[in-house]
């Protein structure tokens, strides 16, 4: 029997439904329970004449996942899926085996269960390039309408601006908070020529304190968002333990997945849509195992070849570095600094410093000498009041996967003080990785590559961020918090005079960090480039019945954050597929 668990509450119910025929088959399979696939299974399920089944290969996530502060500390555990990108030749001297830790979740709503929970969609002139490059129907105008729908800003001061939406299933707003140094942050933006703002309105090259995924019970994500509310709909399934193995297709036809399920091995078939939201590493591995890939890759391992496509390449992801760190003298979220009292705080009122977005008290954008168009800002800035000094080598080193000496040289002396890091990184980088299948067994992790640096521009840009975190930190503003930066360069560095460019490109390359914005290894676009994998309503090139709808399919990574651009993919995929749904329906009952 195929045994299902409903779970859109903390209770699991069981529900054992028989293999015949009209029992297993449902309207629409989705793949993932992310912010996409979260989506996409509330939206389609209010038809209550369709049967939904999501399926997700993690379980419900644990507390800990409500606590901002501590995003990170999921990472590595049963909640992650653990993968690494491949050693590195050229970069990542600093790294354990020159490899970065790539975090992206396994639990009930996807990566959302274990990120910083930041809202930051990015710039209208990243949508218009979109459409520009062939999504028609991705450009600023025909996707802001979903920003408003799926948003519920809680900062009226913010709302009144024109920019957001309020009664969406996203509740944002900025944590109740912040470090005393976050003072120092927003005023030194205004000491080097940057003013304090909103930056997801216009214009965006300026600061402010972050505003995020949360509300006063804690991290608000896909979970919260878009599963929970959905507990009372008997049309919809929600299975978790399901691993998913390949995508059924026959004739090129996409009509049912085969999954398994704590040991045993089951199939679940789609009248309509097979829905994968399966993230941007699993997506196109379960398409390459299921036949649609480029086609050296499918006979390599002897898969048949149903479609010759892209999938995995034009992986992204902004890089970004551990090693510009500084002394203040400020509170900072160290792990001496956290007491019982700032948990009583956070548990009966959802207030003190755990309500940090990991420890992000600021966020700016600003422009690089490289930048022909000030409103679209090529560079995005994070400070942090915290480092990988703060918490005793605990985690933070883990999860930038810090070879030992080197932390024990940088950061270990340093554990004692209040330290703050800054990490920049360009907006819109132009290297591009590649994500594939190691083997045909499933169970076999991806082999990743984000290929940082491999287009020198995006050193070079920076180069030019890591110069603005000097900047800003020799402000009058920061000098007030008894900002320096700490006395010790980094491992590999120390034959280039310390902050020169050249000293600045190896502390980049050293260190490379990743931001966990990974995205376009689904490529959406004309059906007529060679590029691409989907077309603009998200459909599988040359196969029908199969979409993906998540992260994956973003053509060109935008100048912000992914969680919020993800969670508007899964909202307009959803309206795509009931449009599809009601144009069938009219065509069969002419």
């Amino acid at each position: 029997m195929l045994n299902i668990n409903y779970v859109p509450f903390f209770l699991f119910l069981q529900l054992y439904v028989t293999c015949d025929e009209h029992k297993h088959v449902f309207d629409y399979i989705i793949v993932g329970s992310g912010p996409a696939g979260s989506v996409i299974a509330n939206r389609i399920s209010k038809l209550l004449s369709l049967k939904v089944l999501m399926l997700e290969a993690g379980e419900l996530p644990p507390l800990m996942s409500q606590v901002p502060l501590y995003p990170l500390n999921l990472a590595r555990t049963s909640v992650d899926w653990n993968f690494t990108t491949i050693p590195s030749r050229t970069i990542a001297q600093g790294l354990k085996n020159r490899q970065n830790r790539i975090i992206a979740g396994k639990a009930l709503g996807g990566s959302t269960a274990l990120n910083f929970n930041l809202f930051v969609r990015g710039n209208k002139r990243d949508y218009d390039n979109w459409a520009r490059h062939g999504a028609i129907g991705w450009d600023w105008k025909s996707v802001f309408p979903y920003f408003l729908k799926l948003e519920d800003n809680r900062d009226y001061h913010i709302v009144r601006n024109g920019y957001h939406g309020v009664g969406g299933n996203v509740v944002i707003q900025t944590p109740p908070f912040h470090s005393p140094i976050t003072e120092g942050y927003l005023k030194a933006a205004i000491e080097i020529g940057y003013g304090n703002g909103d930056f997801n309105a216009e214009p965006q090259a300026v600061f402010q304190p972050e505003q995020g995924t949360i509300d006063r019970r804690g991290c608000w994500g896909a979970l919260q968002a878009y599963i929970n509310p959905v507990r009372g709909r008997r049309n919809l399934w929600i299975l978790t333990s399901a691993f998913v193995h390949k995508i059924l297709i026959q004739n090129k036809y996409a009509y049912g997945v085969k999954f398994e399920h704590r040991g045993q091995t089951y199939e679940a078939y789609a009248k309509h849509e097979v829905i994968i939201s399966a993230g941007v590493f699993n997506s196109p591995k379960l398409l390459m195992l299921s036949g649609i890939g480029p086609k050296r890759t499918l006979e390599k391992f002897d898969i048949p070849i149903v479609a010759d496509l892209p999938v995995g390449r034009n992986l992204q992801e902004q890089p970004s570095t551990s090693g510009m760190t500084f002394a203040a003298k400020s509170y900072t979220y160290s792990t001496e600094r956290i007491t019982v009292l700032d948990y009583n705080k956070f548990l009966v009122n959802g207030t003190g410093p755990l309500t940090s977005l990991g420890g992000i008290d600021t966020i700016g954008f600003v422009n690089s000498k490289y930048n022909d168009d000030p409103g679209w800002p090529d560079i995005e800035m994070l400070w942090f009041s915290l480092s990988a000094a703060s918490d005793n080598g605990a985690v933070l080193r883990h999860a930038a996967n810090l070879k030992e000496e080197v932390w024990k040289k940088m950061f270990e002396p340093f554990i004692s003080i209040d330290t703050i890091a800054c990490f920049p990184y360009p907006t819109r980088p132009k290297s591009r990785g590649f994500v594939t299948i190691r083997s045909s067994d499933p169970h076999d992790d991806p082999l990743i590559d984000l290929k940082f640096y491999s287009n020198p521009y995006d050193l070079k840009i920076i180069v030019e961020g890591l110069k603005y975190c000097l900047k800003m930190a020799s402000t009058e503003a920061m000098r007030k918090f008894g900002v320096y930066p700490l006395p010790v360069s980094v491992p590999g560095c120390e034959h280039y005079k310390r902050f020169t460019d050249e000293y600045l490109a190896c502390v980049a390359t050293t260190l490379p960090f990743t931001v966990y914005h990974y995205c376009g290894s689904c490529k959406m676009g004309s059906v007529a480039d060679p590029t691409t994998v989907v077309d603009p309503t998200l459909k599988v090139k040359g196969v029908e019945g199969l979409r993906v709808a998540d992260a994956s399919i973003i053509p060109f990574v935008v100048t912000g954050h992914l969680n919020i651009p993800t969670y508007m993919i899964g909202e307009k995929a959803a309206d795509m597929i009931l449009s599809d749904l009601l144009h069938k329906h009219k065509h069969e009952h002419k």
